[in-house]
Order: C-alpha cells, then sequence, then structure tokens
C-alpha cells in the first residue's frame, strides 16, 4: 500500500487502541489458556480428542464473535455457547451445559492473567505516551477480563482510559461506541485516530464514525479501500 503524507495525522491528541491481538497478544495468549483449559476439565472428564475439540471451538467462536460485533447476539449467549457447542459436536456424553460453563469460567480467568504481548506494543505505548498523546483502549472485550489483561502484561500504566462496549452496550463497528467513546473520553473524531487489528470492527467502525486510522495488518486480511488512512504490517511500523 503506498504510504500517505504523515500530514494527515497532523493535530491528532486522542489515541485509541484495540487491546487483542493489537496490544496483547490474544491468539498465542489464547492457545495456552484453551490448552490449560481442557486439560483441567480433563482430569474430571473424559474429554472429546483435543484437536478435533478445538477445531470445532475456534470456527464457531469465531462465528459468534462476529454476530457478536454485529449486535446479533448477546454476550451471555457467546460465553455459553461456544464451549458448549464444541463438546456437544466432539462427541462429549456428559452434560454439555455444565461442562461448557465451567470450562468458559476457566479460561476467561486463566486467559486474563497470561502476559505475552504482540512485538512492538510496549515500545509502540512508551512513543505514544513521550509525544503526549492521550492513549486509551476501545474493545468489544469483556468487563473484568480486559483490565486484568493490560495489568497482567505491565501495560496498564499507558492506558488513560479503558472503554469497552460492556459500558455501553453497544459493539465495534457500531456508530454508537465509537460516539460514546468520545464522550467520555472528551475527544472530537477530527483529532483522534484509532489503530486495530479488525478492518471490520475496527477499522471501518472507526472510519464511518469519522474518525482517522491505522489498520494494524497482522493476520493479512484484505481491507476496502479508502477505509484505512495507513496500513502497517508491524507495531514498529507506527512508531
Amino acid at each position: 500500500m503506498e504510504k500517505k503524507s504523515n500530514s494527515m495525522l497532523d493535530g491528532v491528541r486522542t489515541v485509541f487502541v484495540d487491546l487483542d491481538d493489537t496490544l496483547w497478544w490474544f491468539t498465542e495468549n489464547s492457545k495456552v489458556a484453551f490448552l490449560h483449559t481442557y486439560e483441567e476439565a480433563a482430569r474430571e472428564h473424559t474429554m472429546p480428542p483435543y484437536n478435533l475439540f478445538h477445531d470445532i471451538y475456534l470456527k464457531r467462536n469465531n462465528e459468534l464473535w462476529t454476530l457478536y460485533h454485529h449486535g446479533k447476539i448477546g454476550k451471555d449467549y457467546l460465553v455459553n455457547e461456544r464451549f458448549r457447542y464444541a463438546l456437544d459436536k466432539s462427541g462429549y456424553d456428559g452434560d454439555c451445559d455444565e461442562l461448557g460453563a465451567w470450562m468458559n469460567e476457566e479460561y476467561l480467568s486463566f486467559l486474563a492473567t497470561l502476559p505475552r504481548l504482540v512485538p512492538g506494543a510496549r515500545q509502540l505505548l512508551q512513543r505514544l505516551q513521550e509525544h503526549g498523546f492521550e492513549v486509551n483502549i476501545l474493545s468489544n472485550g469483556f468487563k473484568g477480563v480486559q483490565l486484568k489483561k493490560l495489568q497482567s502484561a505491565g501495560i496498564d500504566g499507558y492506558i488513560n482510559r479503558l472503554v469497552l462496549s460492556d459500558d455501553c452496550g453497544i459493539t465495534k463497528p457500531l456508530r454508537g461506541i465509537f460516539d460514546y467513546a468520545l464522550e467520555v473520553c472528551h475527544a472530537s473524531a477530527d483529532t483522534t485516530v484509532m489503530i486495530g487489528d479488525d478492518p471490520d470492527a475496527d477499522i471501518a467502525g472507526a472510519h464511518n464514525a469519522g474518525w482517522r486510522t491505522i489498520y494494524f495488518n497482522l493476520k493479512n486480511k484484505p481491507i476496502a479501500a479508502g477505509i484505512a488512512d495507513h496500513e502497517v504490517s508491524t507495531l514498529d511500523e507506527i512508531v
């Protein structure tokens, strides 16, 4: 992608950053938490083969998060359904609802303790802080989990405010959460930039709200032309 002049970012005072897979490395931390949860469940239950269970879970979880982003389902349905569904479809012969609920709670609790960051995340936050930007998190992640992630990774001190979809009942990419974020952070769209890894929830959502955008294309996902003001494949490029 051809780089545009840095002048497009002149006047920016407020930076919103997505958390999962933009700063805190959800993809890698989740692998550890999922295996831990499976092994803990296997201590008391006869579990389906790990690879089968994991593959079914990942596919269903991605489907559910897409629905959740667009307000088609609620958080409770998402967290209750993903492990229940994987257990049911992989052949577990016990109570899928009961074990699924326990696994979800164990997974989220353990996940939030893991510290691994996306390469360059800490350096990016340090540089933004040095240059006087107000840095906030804007995330669809769950209240009570996202703050613990920041603390576990040791980056909570760089963040001015954690703004979550749980706070307002609206999820990215819907316009309402972006307007809400500006209101609670006393910011304006014309002096705000969004950095995120999801072309839909983060970048299209922020663009449609009138924000400037930097698309962190961590997973090599295409994005429609004109949505991202900048596109980078590493956080070092932003620095």
